[in-house]
């Protein structure tokens, strides 16, 4: 049997498309010039690059990012270095300057010369003490310690800072405890918490944290300012990747323990939780390398296939960037590091190929100005960036009273400096629920104990603010000996819609430890009780219906019935919705009247009506009446009740290959919440696999907050041509069978009896297979997504899917 493809692996076609025949890289800015300097198979698979002292070109060859067992190749990672042999200059001839390392990530040129080099597992500094292009003296910086393997979640992201300092990240480590190890022996533990950006000196003595809260921190790079930019891989469920402005102490709300996806309440990912800050831009996906670039940032997509400039402006204390493409290619322009040449023209790797794993192809590029570069305008410090620095050396309770995030960070971070006067705080004295929120903050930053930091005065907090940093506080250290109190205060009926998931996610995790498996069962029993207890408010209830599974015991068609004739409208919408996902003949009476009672809100009615889809020949009567009514929400919504996909009249569309036909031809007058019916109903099917909203099945990629990361144009590619770009973790196996049948699932890497794997068909259906059973296996090469969807939704519905996931207003 065939060894698994590995789970993150983005598999690549049966034959790569040729280099020759793609369409070259547009140059979008009129300045700028574009060159191709190499391709394979003089340099092939390049991520990072920087220039030495003499000038030579040096470039990250991998060899062993997802190597497949047939690859042919070196079987270490090696540093390349290009030079100009003949004093032309041009860059002419190839040699190797290190090898014989393993998932090689960044390269950073450091300020005496030496050339600093970051692999998933360790960093280390490089000299050539004889000048003959070779390195030949190795020094250790940094390593970790941990059981995670996976090629790019560990160390990366290198660059230098005031003072020479080195400054890099360290991806999520899929969550595996970890020590980070400095030169002179000083540890940093971990495990669980997502990325970090870290400091040390340029020795690698004097390891220190600097902040927490991202994903996986490829590329960082420091602006005249000294502010310091970090690029941020974005988890599967949450775009965009970030553009972070990271300051000291600063969290950026993700933690792996919570989950890949990065929606579960536990974590933020633009600051929606207290004590979490926001990003200055998003970019596109897989964003690799920034780099300052006259006062803008330039940024490199590889999942986007484009060079990104953001323009940076003024935010208060922080920064934000506005992006405008400067190189764009096709889907073979893969672009990864890059760095600013001793000529001012920029110079990047180019990855190629959409494929994680190595294949053999790679090409390197130079971006010039044309007539020499602009003039260096870099944004100077605002006022409140310059306060917000000066607190963060100063002990300053009152600034946490600022509105301003960054400005308070800054003072959070002067009261880490001081941590034995931080932990003489009076906390009863704190007149202002921003003071104690901050104090909290600043005690969780420096390892204080749960009694000193007053965590059971937090959680009676009069401000919610507070409390729910208490609750984050209790969830990630798993104080379990506060569950009943959570439990309490859940129970109260009394939370918040943003506080109400925070305290359910934490009661289940302080019980399981997990997220999914028991854990979800727990969610489960805890929504159920608050969604049918006497005491608990409509809204709250609400929010347990909707989070809540439509076929759960707890929700009787009695009650949801009950429920949807209520006179509180949130609770109304959640009871109609969660009869209407039902799809049952015993649901479908009970919305049939709620469909015709004028009484209730038009897109109440709308939602009921949706759900009489499941038996439309028996409900003919009615759809017909409503779809002959006045109303055009109600009608619009029995007419597509009553629709037979297979009698759709689809043979003047453009073909599925000419996205911006489609746009053209789509209306423009579309509806977000009949864009949900569509999303639900079983003629578009992508409920059977996506989640959206908090609805859905989990087997795809929650698709809430797509229309953050990407455009109309991309979401509505990804529909009509589902296989063009399949994301790494949603990569289906077709299994030889050994009595001859091919099946074709997305394996769920659940174990059920027998140790039977369990795989899900493009149906949204389970299905086992006993892996003695499979003789071979392999990456499918089309998305489990089916390629009709278009096929069966008229024009009209499908505007408003396309709506609904862009997030149109």
């Amino acid at each position: 049997m065939s060894t698994r493809v590995p789970l993150f692996a983005l598999i690549c076609a049966a034959s790569f498309v040729s280099l020759a025949s793609a369409e070259p890289p547009r140059v979008l800015d009129d300045r700028m010039q574009l060159e191709m300097i190499a391709e394979h198979p003089a340099i092939v698979t390049p991520i990072g690059i920087a220039f030495d002292a003499q000038g030579r070109l040096l470039v990250i060859e991998s060899q062993t990012h997802h190597r497949k067992e047939d690859y042919v190749g070196p079987e270490k990672d090696r540093i390349r270095a290009y030079v100009d042999s003949d004093g032309d200059g041009k860059f002419d001839a190839w040699s190797n300057f290190y090898e014989g390392t393993t998932f090689t990530m960044s390269l950073a040129a450091a300020p005496d010369g030496s050339i600093y080099v970051a692999t998933r597992m360790e960093i280390f500094r490089l000299r050539d003490t004889n000048n003959d292009g070779v390195a030949d003296e190795k020094t250790e910086i940094a390593h970790l310690e941990t059981k995670g393997n996976y090629p790019h979640n560990g160390l990366a992201g290198l660059t230098f800072g005031p003072g020479g300092k080195l400054i890099f990240g360290m991806g999520e480590n899929l969550g595996e405890p970890f020590a980070l190890v400095g030169s002179d022996g000083a540890r940093i533990n971990g495990g669980g918490e997502g990325g970090c950006v870290y400091q040390t000196e340029a020795d690698g003595s004097k390891l220190k944290k600097i902040a927490t809260g991202v994903w996986n921190p490829f590329g960082m790079c420091f602006d005249p300012q000294e502010r310091l930019f970090c690029v941020d891989n974005d988890p599967d469920g949450r775009p965009p990747c970030r553009l972070l402005d990271i300051v000291d102490t600063g969290d950026y709300g993700y933690q792996f323990r919570y989950g890949r996806s990065g929606v579960h309440p536990l974590q933020a990912w633009d600051g929606e939780l207290p004590g979490t800050l926001p990003m200055a831009a998003g970019t596109g996906e897989a964003p690799c390398a920034v780099l300052y670039d006259h006062g803008d940032l330039l940024v490199t997509s590889w999942g986007d296939h484009r060079i990104e400039r953001y323009t940076l402006e003024h935010s208060g204390a922080t920064v934000r960037g506005r992006m405008s493409p400067v190189v764009v290619g096709d889907e073979n322009f893969r672009p990864t590091g890059m760095v600013e040449g001793p000529d001012g023209a920029y110079y990047f790797a180019d990855w190629v190929d959409r494929s994680y794993q190595v294949h053999g192809n790679g090409r390197l590029w130079k971006l010039s100005w044309k007539n020499g570069p602009p003039k260096n305008k870099p944004l100077s410090l605002s006022d409140a960036e310059k306060e917000a620095r000066q607190l963060a050396q100063e002990f300053d309770l009152q600034a946490l009273d600022s509105p301003d995030l960054f400005l308070r960070q800054g003072a959070i971070a002067g009261l880490t400096k001081q941590p034995d006067r931080l932990r003489q705080v009076d906390w009863d004295v704190l007149p202002t629920g921003d003071q104690r929120l901050g104090v909290l903050q600043a005690l969780r930053w420096i390892g204080a104990t749960a009694d000193e930091a007053h965590l059971s005065e937090a959680l009676a907090d009069a401000d919610e603010a507070v409390r729910i940093e208490a609750v984050r506080w209790i969830a990630d250290e798993q104080l379990k000996r506060y569950e009943e109190e959570l439990k309490t205060q859940l129970a109260s009926g009394k939370l918040s819609a943003q506080a109400f998931p925070v305290y359910l996610a934490a009661i289940a995790w302080l019980q399981s430890g997990k997220v999914g498996g028991n854990s979800e069962w727990l969610s489960q029993k805890l929504l159920s009780d608050t969604a049918t207890s006497p005491t608990a408010s409509p809204a709250t209830r609400a929010m347990a219906i909707t989070l809540l599974p439509p076929s759960h015991p707890q929700l009787t068609t009695s009650k949801l019935t009950e429920w949807a004739q209520s006179d509180h409208p949130a609770l109304q919408s959640a009871a109609v919705r969660t009869l209407a996902l039902r799809a049952t003949a015993e649901s479908a009476e009970p919305l049939a009247k709620l469909a015709a009672d004028d009484q209730l809100p038009i897109q109440t009615r709308a939602d009921a009506i949706g759900g009489l889809a499941c038996d439309k020949e028996k409900h003919a009567p009615l759809l017909t009446k409503l779809a002959e009514g006045d109303n055009p929400v109600i009608a619009t919504a029995a007419k597509r009740a009553s629709l037979d996909s297979g009698k759709l009249e689809t043979a003047n569309r453009p073909p599925l290959t000419d996205v911006d036909a489609w746009l053209a031809k789509l209306p423009s007058d579309t509806s977000r919440d009949a864009g949900w019916r569509v999303f639900m109903s079983d003629r578009a099917t992508c409920a059977r696999c996506h989640t959206f909203g908090g609805r859905g099945a989990k087997v795809g990629p929650d698709l809430t907050h797509i229309g953050a990361r990407t455009d109309r144009r991309r979401i509505l590619q990804s529909i009509l041509r589902p296989s063009q770009e399949i994301g790494p973790m949603f990569v289906a196996e077709m299994l030889l069978l050994d009595d001859g049948r091919v099946l074709s699932g997305f394996p769920l890497h659940r174990l059920v009896e027998d140790k039977r794997e369990l795989f899900v068909d493009a149906n949204g259906k389970t299905f086992e297979v006993d892996p003695d059973e499979i003789m071979e296996r392999r990456a499918a090469e089309k998305s489990i997504m089916p390629e009709g969807l278009p096929g069966q939704l008229t024009l009209a519905e499908l505007a408003d899917l396309l709506a609904l996931l862009a997030g149109d207003q």
